[in-house]
């Protein structure tokens, strides 16, 4: 009876840490505003963490499934009448939005709302578009219907419009429903929906539309008048728009550092090869190194971090080296290769869940 009790406790001890793993593994899945549930551990090169190995498999196991399932991607804009419901909202035109308009929520009492399908059980990335025009929301609110209930977060809409901004990554159920919600209200200044997007797997980048300022399509039957072409056309750089993409087109390359294996461009890469690889694009030349990136470009605060910025940090502790280099990539994430036990490969995720921020630097764009 003594070694059937004890067989039982090391069952229910062995199904609590695979527990544990596992809402460890989706941690990043949750609200965005609730950070009693996220990863606390750094997501960089030379990482603290120390996961247990139930922590660690359960993790790859997601990677392994997520990996093996076809990439999927679907857009939703606000045109699509089948797909978007916003009694009361106001439609407007710019050349910075998805298909050259969108609605915003003066004078509405109802929650704009989006159907999305989702294919399969698993983790999916929300991203928004919404364009960069005067008088947006500060704290625009999105709610997600996810497998775990409702999740919400917010997005500064003054910022980072004109292209694709990631909202988070959630476990969601398959479906085709109206999944995501936007409140009228949110912060000072006034709503805009535009397009979401949803991409299947943690490491997948966005649709890579192209706003009607830029030569992307247009839906038609709208067109940007003057004044809002005037101030959208001095708020948005394409040039860092770009490096965003740039960016994105290496999601999902695994990691290896470099020294001392080479750096290879969407095979290999660490993060500051990484980095040297998007800026090389744009004719500026790194080196594979981040305390020597450290010494390009002009310092930036952390206030006023735009798009294409390169992010650094010292995980050990801000009394010794910088250890890691990142791009930010609006609305709070930053785009990095990262050797973060879960993923090793390049992926967006939330600054904030990165250790010991050092400092910002600007390199500028020809």
């Amino acid at each position: 009876m003594r070694r059937l009790g004890l067989i039982v406790s090391v069952a229910i001890l062995a199904a609590l840490l695979i527990s544990i793993a596992t809402v460890t593994a989706v941690a990043g899945t949750t609200a965005e505003t609730s950070s009693s549930s996220q990863l606390s551990d750094s997501q960089g090169t030379f990482t603290q963490a120390r996961p247990t190995e139930a922590e660690r498999q359960a993790a790859l196991r997601d990677m392994a499934e997520e990996e093996n399932l076809p990439e999927y991607s679907q857009v939703v804009d606000n045109s699509q009448s089948d797909r978007f419901y916003a009694p009361g909202w106001q439609e407007g035109s710019d050349t910075w939005a998805h298909g050259g308009d969108y609605v915003s929520a003066e004078g509405a009492t109802t929650d704009a709302r989006f159907k999305l399908r989702a294919p399969t059980d698993g983790d999916y990335v929300l991203y928004a578009w919404w364009p960069v025009r005067e008088g947006n929301s500060s704290a625009a609110r999105f709610g997600v219907e996810t497998a775990g209930g409702l999740r919400w977060m917010q997005a500064d809409q003054t910022k980072d419009g004109g292209m694709w901004v990631k909202l988070g990554t959630y476990q969601t159920k398959a479906g085709d429903d109206y999944v995501v919600h936007v409140p009228t209200d949110g912060g000072s200044g006034e709503v805009v929906v535009d397009a979401v997007a949803l991409v299947r797997g943690l490491a997948s980048p966005p649709p890579n539309d192209r706003a009607p300022a830029e030569g992307g399509p247009t839906n038609g039957a709208i067109t940007a008048s003057s004044d809002e072409s005037v101030y959208t056309a001095s708020s948005v750089r394409t040039d860092r728009r770009d490096l965003i993409r740039a960016g994105r087109r290496h999601l999902g390359t695994p990691y290896r550092p470099s020294p001392p294996y080479p750096c290879t461009a969407y095979e290999k890469e660490d993060c500051s090869c990484f980095t040297k690889l998007v800026f090389r694009h744009f004719g500026k030349t790194l080196p594979d190194n981040p305390i020597t990136q450290y010494k390009y470009g002009r310092k930036i605060a952390r206030g006023d971090l735009k798009r294409g910025d390169l992010v650094f940090f010292k995980e050990d502790g801000l009394n010794n080296p910088i250890t890691h280099v990142a791009m930010y990539s609006g609305n709070g994430y930053v785009l990095h290769a990262s050797a973060y036990y879960a993923y090793r490969k390049v992926v967006e995720s939330k600054m904030r869940f990165l250790k010991g921020y050092a400092g910002a630097r600007r390199l500028q764009i020809n």
